[in-house]
């Protein structure tokens, strides 16, 4: 059963995608997906004021528009 995302809450979501990779993987392969996600390095709100650096909102949205 298929349904719209946004109408889902997060918990929802979260056991909604566990089912699935149950569903297609196994419960051993879903859990060795899983593991493969670890926690990124470094620090963002750092990095951000480079990337970001002299752009205006707009000019960042209209960069996400034409991704």
């Amino acid at each position: 059963m298929t349904k719209i995302i946004s109408t889902l809450t997060e918990r929802q979501v979260r056991q909604n995608g566990w089912k699935a990779l149950v569903k297609e993987l196994g419960l051993s392969g879903a859990s060795r997906f899983l593991r493969q996600y670890e926690d990124g390095e470094g620090n963002y709100t750092e990095a951000r004021k480079s990337i970001f650096a002299g752009k205006t909102v707009k000019e960042i949205a209209d960069e996400i528009k034409k991704k």
